[in-house]
């Protein structure tokens, strides 16, 4: 089972050296740094900016299970519109199940299915668009406290990277940070041999100045005859100057008692 997460952010959080001045390696954390506060601090940085998410997540496994030559591909792609001093949220996802939207003011979510047809309903506690929840957007998705996070993910924060030296991502200088091979995970991933249970991991964060992640990704391979790969993608834009609107299917949406 394979995982690729990328995380893009192009906005414009200070913009940092954008005057053209390339900055020293010695402003960003060094590579012993990158663990789980790097992606705390990113949420904070992020906690009242609007925002534009894009994930993808491609996974690829045997069906059957213990077939040799066959294989099923679970595609996902969501579109995230995050006005979070509204309380306006808009998720337009596709992929193998479908296509589907949900938008949320906060306090009521409403879904359009593939099929056309509508609902709505109180915002769940467990809900990633649930302000106060512990799975709250980047709550959920990158912090180990929430509980939400697969092994997977846990493992690509834990893992050993290596700093590959400050570039411009998107007109913003980054510091690029990698993490390659089994070797670089946690001793405790793949029930204490990564090498055993992995065939392959790579993972790569792009940091700025500011502790936001402009990019992020990483990638597993199994070792087994199970599932073979997953990859999962984080790309942001329009930091701070996203909009949400009301769809107007909303409108002919109405809560059930």
């Amino acid at each position: 089972m394979t995982v690729v997460a990328l995380l893009v952010l192009a906005g414009c959080i200070g913009l940092p050296g954008t005057d053209g001045n390339q900055p020293s390696p010695d402003e960003f954390p060094n590579a012993s740094d990158i663990d789980q506060s790097v992606f705390d601090r990113h949420t904070t940085e992020l906690g009242n900016t609007s925002f534009t998410l894009v994930t993808e997540r491609t996974q690829k496994q045997r069906d059957p299970i213990r077939s040799e030559d066959n294989f099923t591909y679970q595609n996902v792609t969501a579109r995230f519109l995050v006005e979070p001093s509204d309380s306006q949220y808009l998720v337009h996802t596709s992929g193998y199940a479908g296509n589907s939207t949900i938008y949320s003011n906060g306090s009521t979510e409403y879904f359009l299915f593939p099929d056309n047809r509508t609902s709505v309903r109180t915002l769940a506690p467990g809900s990633v668009l649930n302000e106060s929840g512990d799975q709250y957007l980047w709550r959920g998705w990158f912090n180990n406290d929430s509980g939400s996070l697969s092994v997977l993910a846990v493992a690509a924060i834990d893992a050993t990277y290596q700093r590959e030296g400050v570039e411009t991502y998107q007109g913003v200088p980054v510091m690029r940070y990698e993490a390659t091979g089994v070797d670089a995970l946690p001793n405790w991933a793949g029930g204490g041999n990564p090498s055993s249970y992995f065939e392959e991991f790579s993972a790569t964060l792009l940091l700025d100045e500011d502790g936001v992640i402009r990019h992020y990704e990483y990638e597993f391979i199994w070792a087994d005859y199970h599932t073979r790969r997953m990859t999962e993608t984080y790309t942001l834009s329009d930091v701070g100057s996203t909009t949400v609107q009301k769809p107007d299917w909303v409108a002919n949406t109405t809560l059930r008692a």
